[in-house]
């Protein structure tokens, strides 16, 4: 039968191809042109034309269906790289050493346009590598070519299937080279094919190639400082694509900075309860004030974590009289509940103590918990502020009772628009005289209980309790004012205990770093003076500057604003009646033979200021210093605090070898700047180094993947054997889908955008539907 195909002309000037009997041939298409897959090939790169042997076609053609009428030969077609020859490899080359040869290769690729994979590879009795294959990325065919669909159902409810969709970029391609260890010394090329059965890849797209895009050494280093501060892939690769310039300075896409943590969340998986453990007991070891605890439930599973590190517990000793103890979902994989022991340092600000995670929200577990405190510490706080749990409640009844129990005082106050009703929580008076009555820190407990009764009795509200949160029934305990609220951190995230812990200690590095700042800025810097007392200039010189400000308000308007309006004596007791700002009348005892002096306001026993009623009295006695029974230990300048972390060994060195490396490298080139010679010199040298090292015969293979990178941040290796089992999965009232409040609900809906109804015309919270005037 004779063919009805037309004619068709060769390319590059060959005769015309005269196609075979029976079905077409298939057609593609290259460089432009159509190219009939006959066995006569023309060569790319202006190469030869390749002359196929009579007989059966050769090994590396390939077949393709065409429809039912069976399968035909296709031709391979070939491409040459034309790159210069100093980086062209040709059989016979000899390099020192194997990494020198690869990244020979390497470099070769990356010019021409494609990727490699590793061969096979050999090594010798001593177990160094002896062969090594490098294959071109596009080597073999895509492996079995098809899948069994998975059964679906389908839109009509009948059975149907569906197939992810895949690609692969594999053209059995057999470019490649081998290095092999010579007789003597070094390297030597022994194969080398350089033809190739694709395209090179062009310009703009070798950025993708798998070969560019590989996390070195310093993309690394930057994911694990992004996740010790919890940034993301994401923001991590922006963040890394503004410090080199430009997207294709990166070296990697955004999926291998996303794999990085997929990496590290397989690095532990299942060994999060050994590691975790681990963790703590190479801290016990380095340093031995390193407090941890852990409780196994009946699977062997960790349910209960308190770790307290040496700077933690003696922090508590200067500013634990008063503490936060608060619960905080959401903080790892397991929806454990993170118990952070919170307080205020000699600046006002927070400052943690240790750490907890329990699986249950229950009295045993808080009971465990503030056992271990308890424990670690040495002593009890004074004071405790949590919400209202009344789990928390009988924990700290069993195990702290001469503990005083505050509630926190923000949770109450945000709940009133839910407890007084709708109509009553708009009503603006109400609420100032509720704030008035609540937020007032002077009055004593029977004033306002008569207050607070008449309140109530006015708007019908009664059978409230305030024993467990009102400011007045704590004028009796010290420092009762430091803290009055949870201080909570609600941050949503999905890690592991191991990369947890690593975030706690970063934020609390962070925490205790800018402690430190404010140390150096008390300690040398002085601030300015309002008055010409010398009272003042002692306080400077006593006091942080954060409290020394708070207290120069304080002698400011003793001076200024406060007047004498009575003075009694009693004995050797002598009483002063003192009016300030707004009219308000305070009475000061004081006690000239004792130095001793007591103001109506309470303010020193409070917070432990002395504040301008009393400083007017010390101005009258001409002071020149404060006594020292009015100077809380608490609010001063503690030089001490700044040398126990350095003292304690937990604390690493200052500077690591690498991490010298990396600054010496950023202290060259920020000398460099935009200097050209000195730019062309720096990347000599650098390079001069490379090969160097690559040549000096020290056979130290890179490492593959990010394994390193991950240990290093993790501080331990995987263990062989899981005895201790990851938490399992937590359950408690605040971790699953809650009932929203109307407050909530209330603030959700006026949030919305409004749309235009079809009946009023008006922007509401309802359609043509809905509308009232329907």
């Amino acid at each position: 039968m004779e063919s009805t195909a037309p004619q068709t002309t060769g390319d590059y000037g060959m005769p015309p191809l005269q196609p075979p009997l029976g079905n077409p041939p298939v057609v593609r298409f290259a460089r432009g042109t159509m190219e009939s897959t006959t066995p006569e090939t023309t060569g790319d790169y202006g190469m030869p034309p390749l002359q196929l042997p009579p007989g059966n076609p050769p090994a590396d053609w390939r077949q393709e269906s065409v429809g039912t009428g069976g399968y035909i030969s296709i031709p391979v077609k070939y491409w040459w790289p034309t790159v210069d020859s100093a980086i062209t490899p040709a059989v016979g080359y000899r390099f020192n050493t194997i990494a020198e040869g690869v990244h020979f290769y390497m470099t070769y690729a990356r010019t021409c346009g494609f990727s490699v994979r590793q061969g096979t590879l050999k090594r010798g009795r001593d177990g160094k590598v002896t062969t090594r294959y490098l294959l071109c990325n596009r080597e073999s065919v895509k492996g079995g070519g098809r899948s069994t669909p998975k059964p679906v159902e389908g839109g009509s409810g009948g059975p149907s299937t569906q197939r992810r969709r895949r690609v692969s970029n594999r053209v059995n391609c057999n470019a490649q080279i081998c290095i092999t260890k010579d007789k003597g010394a070094g390297f030597i090329v022994s194969i080398f094919v350089p033809e190739h059965t694709h395209r090179m890849c062009s310009e703009p797209s070798k950025l993708f190639m798998r070969i560019n895009r590989k996390l070195d050494v310093a993309q690394q280093a930057f994911l694990t400082n992004c996740i010790k501060v919890n940034v993301g892939g994401s923001k991590g690769f922006r963040l890394y694509k503004e410090s080199v310039g430009s997207f294709a300075n990166v070296g990697a896409t955004e999926t291998e900075f996303h794999n990085f943590k997929r990496d590290l969340q397989s690095y532990v998986a299942d060994k999060d309860g050994e590691m975790i453990i681990a963790m703590f007991n190479q801290k016990h070891d380095v340093c031995e004030n390193f407090f941890f605890d852990y409780y196994l439930d009946e699977g062997n599973h960790v349910a209960r974590l308190f770790w307290a590190d040496h700077t933690g517990r003696q922090n508590f000793l200067s500013f634990g009289d008063v503490i936060s103890f608060d619960a905080t979902y959401g903080t790892n994989r397991y929806s454990l509940v993170f118990i952070p022991f919170t307080g205020v340092d000699h600046h006002k600000r927070c400052i943690t103590f240790a750490g907890g995670l329990v699986t249950r929200e229950g009295t045993d577990s808080y009971v465990w918990v503030l056992e271990r405190f308890k424990t670690a510490m040495g002593k009890s706080p004074l004071c405790v502020v949590t919400d209202e749990d009344p789990a928390m409640k009988s924990a700290i009844a069993r195990v702290l009772p001469e503990c005083r129990h505050r509630y926190c005082m923000w949770h109450i106050m945000t709940k009133v628009s839910e407890k007084s009703g709708a109509e009553l929580s708009k009503d603006q008076n109400f609420r100032n005289q509720l704030n008035n009555i609540v937020w007032n820190e002077t009055i004593s407990i029977d004033d306002f209980e008569t207050q607070w009764q008449s309140l109530m009795e006015k708007y019908n509200l009664t059978g409230h309790r305030w024993r467990f949160w009102i400011p007045s029934y704590f004028l009796d305990l010290p420092m009762s004012g430091v803290l009055r609220t949870t201080s909570r951190s609600e941050a949503e995230n999905t890690c592991s205990l191991v990369e947890f812990y690593v975030q706690f200690e970063s934020v609390l590095e962070t925490q205790r770093h800018r402690q430190s700042k404010l140390n150096a800025e008390s300690e040398g810097s002085l601030p300015d003076f309002k008055t010409p007392l010398a009272l003042e200039r002692h306080m400077a010189q006593v006091f942080t500057l954060t409290v020394f400000h708070e207290l120069q308000v304080e002698i400011e308007a003793a001076c200024f604003y406060c007047s004498v309006v009575g003075i009694h004596a009693y004995g050797e007791c002598i009483r002063y009646d003192i009016r300030g700002e707004y009219n308000v009348a305070h009475t000061v005892e004081y006690t000239p033979s004792l130095t001793i002096a007591t103001c109506s306001c309470k303010l020193f026993e409070r917070l432990g200021f002395v504040c301008r009623h009393m400083f007017l009295v010390f101005k009258d006695a001409e002071m020149v210093s404060l006594p020292s029974r009015y100077i809380a230990a608490r609010w001063c300048k503690q030089e001490g605090l700044a040398s126990w972390c350095a003292r304690c060994s937990d604390c690493p060195p200052l500077e690591t070898v690498p991490s010298q490396l990396w600054t010496e490298i950023h202290n060259c080139a920020v000398i460099v700047g935009s200097n050209k010679v000195r730019q062309t010199r720096m990347l000599q040298v650098i390079k001069e180094l490379r090969d160097e090292f690559l040549g000096d015969g020290m056979d130290v293979d890179p490492p593959k993947g990010n394994g390193v990178a991950i240990a290093a941040l993790c501080g331990v290796e995987p263990p062989t054997s899981i005895i201790i089992k990851p938490p399992a999965q937590a359950k408690n009232k605040g971790t699953g889908k809650r009932i929203k409040s109307q407050r909530e609900l209330a603030i959700e809906r006026s949030g919305k955008a409004s749309r235009k109804c079809g009946v009023c015309g008006e922007y509401a919270h309802h359609n043509a539907r809905s509308c009232p005037l329907k």
